[in-house]
């Protein structure tokens, strides 16, 4: 049996998405309220490559006109990470038909947050992360990072694909090899416009980003914290080598 396991880049025709509120002042509530301010959404103009240069002429002088939307966390001053397969410009068959492209057409992908275009500075894609860097003066203190939590330990996911914060509770499954690569699989509600969310333990650390969706299994595939923090800290040490 072929397994589904696919990205989450929120293509508005596809779902209408409802927020989950919850109202118990537990450990994960005071997290989520704490932490929803650095969630935000990261908005995507995808468009042909190797366009007529009339048209990408006309196209770089004009307003963005975002056709999908994804996740990403504030993790330093003017500093976003992100799912990279968010911002590779790489789509399924399915969603180029439904933004209108052909399914060979190849494709690009311009990328805003806060309606300013953001700079790709970092990618790792093994570990399906991207560092950008964005237009913000918003102060913020570097998350914290954790190993794999425990098995059936209670976790907390916060998405922005779009204008509204999106809540889902979910429980530590273990590692998961994928595609030669290895995951951390989380047992929780996953749909489009989550990747690139962080995923949180009870204390407010970061325990991974969300990056693919095991529809057979009902999983998620989390790019391990531990990556993440490697990630930032290999983006630190390159700002400080610079002359």
């Amino acid at each position: 049996m072929t397994r589904k396991v696919r990205g989450f880049v929120f293509i508005p025709a596809l779902l209408s998405i409802l927020a989950f509120n919850s109202s118990a002042e537990d450990t994960l509530s005071r997290v989520a309220k704490q932490h929803e301010p650095y969630t935000i959404t990261v908005n995507l103009e995808f468009m042909k490559k190797n366009r007529n240069p009339v048209v990408r002429a006309l196209a770089a002088v004009g307003s963005p006109e975002p056709n999908a939307h994804a996740t990403g966390f504030l993790v330093g001053d003017g500093l976003v990470m992100t799912s990279y397969h968010v911002v590779s410009g790489n789509l399924s068959a399915r969603k180029k038909r439904v933004l209108g492209f052909k399914p060979d057409d190849e494709l690009e992908v311009k990328v805003y947050v806060s309606n300013c275009q953001a700079r790709i500075v970092k990618v790792d894609q093994e570990a399906d992360l991207a560092l950008l860097k964005v237009c913000t003066v918003r102060q913020t203190q570097r998350p914290i990072f954790r190993t794999a939590p425990a098995k059936d330990e209670q976790l907390l996911l916060i998405a922005q694909p779009g204008g509204q914060k999106l809540i889902r509770r979910g429980s530590f499954n273990g590692s998961y090899a994928f595609g030669g690569y290895q995951f951390l699989s989380v047992k929780i509600d996953g749909q489009d416009g989550f990747s690139g969310s962080p995923v949180y333990d009870d204390k407010g650390e970061i325990v991974g980003v969300f990056s693919l969706y095991d529809w057979n299994r009902g999983v998620a595939l989390l790019s391990p914290g531990s990556k993440a923090q490697q990630f930032l800290a290999d983006y630190d040490a390159s700002v400080q080598t610079q002359p």
